[in-house]
């Protein structure tokens, strides 16, 4: 099987300094103090301070949606015809890489899996395939823990959030709808656009400062989108599995870095 499927500082930064760490910008804590009860303490999260904030970049799969697990079973359904083996390498390469987009990963699968170069009428229908697998799986797969909480706080303090995902555009505009979460977003952009364009175009529209700027994500392609537009990153994952560089600041659930009015929703369940 190919090797492709092995699997700055800134005072206006929206973080409230205490502890420096590394990321693609300055990450920094609020607080070393201890929360919870006397007899179950827990070090105190970093917060964000939202007046250091103009605007807010998330990903859709694995931050606003739990809908991982469904997106890697509908790849692994797309490839069941070509043998459990050819299924199995799909499904680990998309929990590898979750976020390429399905423009990129297809065409992939089918010429080192399947030794087949597809035309890109092929890589469109194989997309739509896909699409119809997948559109009904992710409507129904619930909200990750404190979206609505972190989306309704910023949406009361007025600092726009867009979403920016690796899902095909007209389908991922269907999922918002769907899910009656499109009113929370000033935009929502998807593929096949690559999220780095998509990015700087914003902030050339609504002539936003990166460093004031936070996006959140879940994977490392967006991680290097943050990077490459030189946005503070945040990572929503398992920090005892994250698929980030050490020092990345990375959170469970979305109340644990967002100010929400809950404030037990700074600990993980």
């Amino acid at each position: 099987m190919a090797s492709a499927l092995s699997g700055r500082t800134d005072r206006s930064s929206p973080i409230v300094p205490q502890r420096a760490i590394s990321g693609p910008l300055t990450m920094v804590a609020a607080s070393s103090a201890p929360i919870g009860t006397p007899d179950r303490l827990e070090p105190a999260m970093p917060i964000l301070s939202l007046a250091r904030l103009d605007c807010v970049f998330f990903d859709f799969d694995g931050v606003i949606a739990d809908s991982v697990d469904a997106k890697v079973h509908a790849f692994g359904e797309l490839y069941r015809p070509f043998g459990e083996d050819v299924r199995a390498a799909v499904e680990a390469y998309q929990r590898a890489v979750p976020g390429e987009t399905r423009y990129e990963k297809i065409p992939k699968f089918h010429r080192e899996l399947l030794g087949v170069t597809l035309s890109a009428e092929d890589v469109a229908s194989w997309c739509a395939r896909l699409g119809d697998l997948v559109l009904d799986v992710v409507v129904e797969s619930p909200l990750l823990p404190d979206v609505i909480d972190v989306l309704e706080e910023l949406r009361s303090v007025g600092i726009p959030s867009h979403v920016v995902s690796g899902t095909p555009h007209d389908e991922l505009a269907i999922i918002l709808v769907r899910k009656r979460l499109g009113h929370y977003f000033r935009s929502v952009e998807g593929a096949p656009r690559r999220k780095e364009p998509i990015v700087e175009k914003l902030l050339d529209t609504y002539r936003l400062d990166p460093a004031r700027c936070l996006f959140v994500g879940d994977a490392m392609t967006d991680y290097r989108c943050a990077a490459a537009c030189s946005i503070p990153f945040l990572g929503r994952a398992d920090p005892l599995d994250s698929p980030f560089p050490p020092g990345t600041w990375v959170v469970e659930r979305l109340g644990q870095a967002f100010p929400v009015k809950r404030p037990d929703l700074r600990r993980a369940a």
